[in-house]
């Protein structure tokens, strides 16, 4: 069999978290705030409150700390790669950190299961072993790749050598 047919991607999709602003829009909300405290710091200090100081600079650290985290957790990333050997979904975390998960296509299952409210869960399902997928995207987003990912699948045809095998079966 031809083995560069089989590693042929066939479909292939990197999933990200959206993320509305990045680290320059986190320094210019802090920037901007730090200039509000500091007025209104100044202020307190004048009419003799001067210990809010420090719970201003406090909150700042606080305020830009939780913004770079929001920004970190946006690092993360899926990769989904199909061939006719193998769906593989790559997975990098925000630490940096990679897995890998493969699933025979032809006998893969892609499940959207409705979860209470408007979300749901986009799993892919084979031989007893299931992978959650797309968890930061909205479900309509989730829906979608759904459906992309069930069109790949049903445009994918056994190789040459198994249709072939199973012609002189028949």
């Amino acid at each position: 069999m031809n083995e560069r047919v089989d590693t042929t991607v066939l479909y292939s999709a990197v999933l990200r978290p959206h993320r509305s602003a990045g680290i320059r829009g986190a320094r210019m909300v802090t920037g901007i705030l730090t200039v509000v405290v500091a007025a209104s710091g100044t202020g307190f200090a004048l009419a003799g409150a001067w210990p809010i100081l420090p719970f201003f600079g406090a909150e700042l650290l606080l305020l830009y700390g939780a913004l770079r985290l929001n920004q970190r957790a946006g690092n993360a990333e899926e990769a989904i790669n199909l061939t006719r050997r193998a769906l593989t979904v790559r997975r990098t975390d925000h630490w940096g950190k990679q897995s890998c998960v493969s699933f025979p296509p032809h006998w893969l299952q892609v499940n959207l299961l409705p979860l209470p409210g408007d979300d749901n869960r986009l799993e892919l399902r084979s031989h007893g072993h299931s992978l959650a997928i797309a968890s930061f995207l909205t479900p309509d987003e989730r829906e979608a790749l759904a459906l992309t990912l069930r069109r790949a699948l049903g445009r994918l045809v056994p190789p040459p050598a198994e249709v072939a095998s199973s012609a002189t079966s028949a």
